[in-house]
């Protein structure tokens, strides 16, 4: 009696391996691509389709503990996997099926566990990532509609093994590679910075300051929302940024949440909580924003909760249900109006327009090099 194949199945079920093979492929190539830019970010300008709102999105997933394996982004694993269901499809050996199979249940597991770290560690969900865990189980059903045997071959088994370390070990040479050319990442960084345009400061100037100094060379304007995880990415460079330029340095928080609820320029709903976190900063006092800042986005994966708490504590209630608060933070929002915010963080550094979150030694490089130019 012929064992079943998925092999040697339909035609279709052939089509169908093999697209959900280059889809786990493709997904993964997207997400390695999205953690070199978020982790080694060689322009000053960012954006990703990947962050649909605060629920759904990348940067969540690629800035936790989980996102990488001693340096290794565990996305390179998924295309290897990728690759390997699609290499079965033309090498159709049974010894290679009963592997893959292996492989693949090895894979949902990890798949699994991502997904629950997702939605209970982190409160939210990469949608690539999500969409690769999809077509994974799939391709597993697949197996499992169309093979019999489960029980992996050794020597196929520490052929994959064979061939992920290789995969992990040239993309761990890339990432050690391009840490060592953070140097020279950031002496580029400074030559696009003064190439592009002073746009100016912010008309009216924002009273909420997470460092003030008298004639400071450093002239920093932050367009952030408490709900953007690259934000509170940006918020953790602080503390360093006071310490090395303490008295050089002036920081102004502009309230920025992408949420339509107080944002004109938002059409739909993203960061659902945003407006709210600025309601509450707003009827706060402004000289101790730099510590409701901080501890508001310590809190960032429970803000609904801690606002719920934060704001009957203070006993401000009032104060964030009325409308002149909103007027308020609407005001503040609008004076990003000159500098075409397109997304959170943005910030202008002396006048001149910067996206993203840049790794701290690129931004100490442009800040030093302004300190040397005498703030020019």
């Amino acid at each position: 009696m012929t064992k079943r194949s998925v092999y040697n199945s339909s035609m279709n079920t052939t089509i169908a391996l093999f697209v959900l093979s280059a889809l786990m492929i493709g997904f993964s190539i997207y997400l390695t691509g999205h953690y070199f830019e978020l982790k080694f970010p060689t322009g000053l300008e960012s954006g990703s389709l990947c962050n649909l709102n605060s629920y759904f999105n990348c940067d969540k997933t690629t800035l936790s503990p989980m996102s990488n394996i001693a340096g290794v982004p565990i996305s390179v694993f998924g295309i290897v996997v990728g690759a390997l269901v699609m290499l079965g499809l033309f090498i159709k050996n049974e010894a290679y099926e009963k592997t893959m199979y292996f492989a693949l249940m090895i894979n949902m597991l990890g798949c699994v566990v991502l997904f629950f770290y997702s939605l209970f560690a982190l409160g939210g969900l990469c949608p690539f990532c999500s969409l690769y865990y999809v077509v994974s189980g799939i391709a597993l059903w697949m197996f499992y509609k169309n093979s019999e045997d489960y029980k992996p071959n050794f020597a196929v088994l520490g052929g994959f093994a064979a061939v992920i370390l290789v995969a992990a070990f040239i993309t761990k040479s890339t990432v050690d590679k391009k840490t060592e050319n953070i140097s020279a990442v950031a002496n580029d960084l400074i030559r696009q910075y003064y190439a592009l345009p002073k746009l100016g400061e912010p008309n009216p100037p924002s009273e909420y300051k997470i460092a003030t100094a008298e004639n400071a060379p450093i002239q920093m304007q932050i367009f952030s929302d408490f709900e953007c995880p690259a934000c509170k990415a940006l918020s953790e460079v602080m503390p360093q940024l006071l310490l090395r330029y303490g008295g050089k340095i002036n920081i102004q928080y502009f309230f920025y949440p992408l949420d339509h609820n107080c944002n004109p320029s938002m059409e739909r709903p993203l960061h659902q909580q945003a407006c709210r976190a600025a309601y509450f900063a707003t009827c706060m006092p402004a000289e101790k924003f730099g510590t409701l800042h901080d501890e508001i986005f310590h809190n960032q994966e429970r803000l609904p909760d801690f606002l719920d708490d934060a704001i009957k504590k203070n006993n401000v209630a009032k104060c964030v249900a009325d409308p002149a608060t909103k007027a308020k933070v609407v005001s503040i929002i609008n004076a990003a109006t000159p500098f075409n915010i397109r997304s959170t963080p943005t910030f202008l550094l002396n006048g001149v327009k910067i996206e993203g979150v840049l790794p701290p030694d690129q931004l100490f490089a442009i800040m030093d090099e302004i300190i040397k130019r005498g703030g020019k």
